[in-house]
């Protein structure tokens, strides 16, 4: 009788579990997100953690670059963007995901991302940076009396505080609707955090 009980209970308890996971699924599925990745040298590893949490919780998710096709990481990986940035329209989108690395600083000051980004809080959108990205927001002036992070030794973090950042020395900042964070190591908690935002 004890083991039926138990086997009862441990029934109940995943039945809940199972509907908690469904019900949060439910809120983001069929929402969308455009990523935007540097067209070469983009951190891998951002782009993976980031893309699966997005996947896992149902999120459509596109991307966009300086060019459109192949894309190259960090690692040699390879992915395929299907839009310039010019052709983004960010009312089509829950959410705009900048992905970091080395490559991102070249699209630093470019006119097109920052159109984005600024298009993005107009519009009352998630907007997220990782790594060396969040240097565009600065750019961009979307950042001025914001908490946000980058990466430390991407430079970002100059261009930030320059345009009114209040800086923060943390893996992951919300501030609102933008969600800022700090490299790789950060980039499971990043992906997990913009679903939690999504939903």
């Amino acid at each position: 009788m004890k083991r039926l009980q138990k086997g009862l209970i441990l029934l109940i308890a995943m039945i809940l579990v199972l509907g908690m996971a469904a019900s949060a699924m439910a809120d983001t599925h069929g929402k969308k997100a455009i990523m935007i990745v540097a067209k070469s040298d983009f951190e891998q590893t951002e782009y993976k953690k980031t893309r699966s949490a997005l996947d896992d919780a149902g999120i459509i998710c596109a991307i966009a670059s300086t060019k459109v096709g192949t894309l190259k990481g960090n690692k040699g990986k390879r992915i395929e963007s299907s839009m310039l940035l010019k052709d983004v329209n960010v009312a089509d989108y829950d959410a705009v995901v900048f992905i970091g690395g080395n490559g991102i600083k070249k699209v630093w000051k470019n006119k097109n991302a920052h159109n984005i980004a600024q298009e993005a809080v107009k519009q009352d959108k998630i907007l997220a940076a990782i790594c060396a990205a969040p240097g565009i927001l600065g750019y961009a002036g979307v950042l001025d009396g914001k908490q946000a992070t980058a990466h430390p030794k991407s430079g970002a973090r100059k261009i930030m505080k320059k345009n009114g950042c209040d800086f923060q020395n943390q893996k992951v900042v919300v501030d609102g609707k933008i969600i800022t964070a700090n490299g790789p190591k950060a980039a499971g908690k990043f992906g997990e955090t913009i679903v939690e935002a999504m939903n």
